[in-house]
């Protein structure tokens, strides 16, 4: 027996290994698939010739097949595998990627642009799920570092349009190369991580163990908890990272270029941070990271709105990226950690809470500058900021009083 352990023991880390490298080849193509979707959407913009509005439509049917598809895929997710889903919905979001520009009206395009967000929903729980998954089988601290993949992959997404741009590549060749890529990732992370017969025999025996599972009221109330916090820093995300640059200009009368060099900050610092964020939570829990990320994008927000010093200005904004790095990934943590066997319905909650910030936040900023200022817009997002600090508190307190502890947490 102990001879047989050891090489036990080093199947099961190769096993883990391969699951991870999946796991980040799915966060990879759901990066770059985000990053040239965006990136291509004045290119989607001129070939349907829709207006701005026009598009805002367009936009909401992305959102809303994604959010449908989260909502739904967190009811069977735990009676099926992670991966497997992942698998379909990477493929289902590349397929519609590349096909949108081969749409012969707005009409068709909108159906494959809905097609695209359901596809894009599957993949986020799904591989949030799986990566939470792994954090829990591993007792590492990993899911900081899967989403810093995902925002990687978002910016070569970007560059690659960008770059194609350049050459005088049209919406078909932009879209047409990032949804390949995407399918080709999502078929290719089958031979990453292809199933040893001890992997087998574990996922068939997790598939008969699990039925009906449902998250315990208190489990339930957490979740809701922490898919409150998701809502809160991806609408105040959203709202820095969609009005930053214009913010600059306006209020501020800095150049478009300045503008553009602030954006840039933040996602850099926000990339940058997300890999030092499994240290981070090794090291203070992911209920700390919540509480002091919120109390930093706050401040970093407060002293955007009233600094007059453009560098100030962009030293605040890389302090937000870093700040706001690992709110989500935080979250989505340990919504999966609180779920245990249910951990696909609770990351269903979160990502889904989460995402409808996201949605909502642009609109609504958006109708508070235009009936106000920005200015106070970004006063809501620095209110945004603080009361995930509160919720994270009172996260925090709730499970010390129930004596509930989040796995790994030091």
């Amino acid at each position: 027996m102990l001879l047989i352990q050891p090489a036990r023991t080093g199947v099961l880390r190769r096993i883990g290994s391969s699951k991870r490298a999946r796991c980040c080849a799915f966060f990879l193509a759901a990066g770059i698939g985000i990053g040239a979707w965006a990136s291509s959407l004045p290119l989607v913009t001129t070939r349907l010739a829709i207006n701005k509005g026009e598009l805002g439509f367009l936009l909401l049917g992305f959102a809303l097949g994604a959010i449908v598809l989260m909502v739904t895929i967190g009811q069977f997710i735990d009676r099926l595998q992670s991966d497997k889903l992942s698998l379909a919905g990477c493929v289902v979001f590349g397929a519609c990627i590349l096909s949108i520009p081969l749409a012969p009206s707005v009409l068709a395009a909108a159906l494959l642009i809905l097609a695209a967000g359901a596809g894009f929903g599957t993949l986020d729980v799904s591989m949030n799920t799986e990566a939470s998954h792994l954090e829990r089988t591993s007792k590492r601290h990993l899911m900081s570092s899967f989403h810093g993949v995902f925002s990687v992959g978002a910016l070569l997404g970007a560059l690659l349009v960008g770059q194609l741009v350049s050459i005088g590549g049209g919406l078909n060749l932009c879209l047409g190369i990032a949804g390949s890529i995407v399918v080709l990732v999502a078929f290719g992370s089958r031979l990453i991580a292809r199933k040893r017969p001890l992997e087998q025999g574990i996922g068939r025996t997790q598939s008969s163990a699990i039925k009906a599972i449902k998250l315990g009221p208190e489990q339930l109330v957490l979740v809701i908890m922490f898919g409150a916090i998701a809502f809160l820093s991806m609408l105040a995300e959203g709202g820095v990272m969609d009005w930053t640059a214009i913010f600059l200009v306006t209020e501020h009368g800095a150049s478009e270029s300045v503008g553009a060099y602030a954006f840039a900050t933040f996602s850099a610092t926000m990339a940058l941070g997300r890999f030092a964020g499994d240290l981070a939570t090794r090291r203070i829990g992911h209920v700390n990271v919540i509480r002091i990320g919120g109390v930093v994008c706050a401040v970093s927000v407060l002293v955007v709105v009233v600094s007059s010093s453009i560098s100030v200005t962009l030293f605040a904004l890389g302090f937000c990226g870093i700040g706001v790095a690992n709110l989500v990934p935080a979250v989505f943590a340990a919504a999966g950690h609180l779920g245990g066997d249910s951990a696909g319905r609770a990351m269903s909650i979160a990502t889904t809470m989460g995402y409808s910030g996201l949605l909502l936040g642009p609109a609504l900023l958006g109708f508070v500058a235009e009936h106000s200022s920005l200015t106070t817009s970004f006063g809501v997002i620095t209110a945004g900021f603080v009361l995930v600090a509160v919720v994270g508190f009172a996260v925090g307190k709730r499970m010390a009083l129930h004596g509930l502890k989040l796995r790994h947490e030091p």
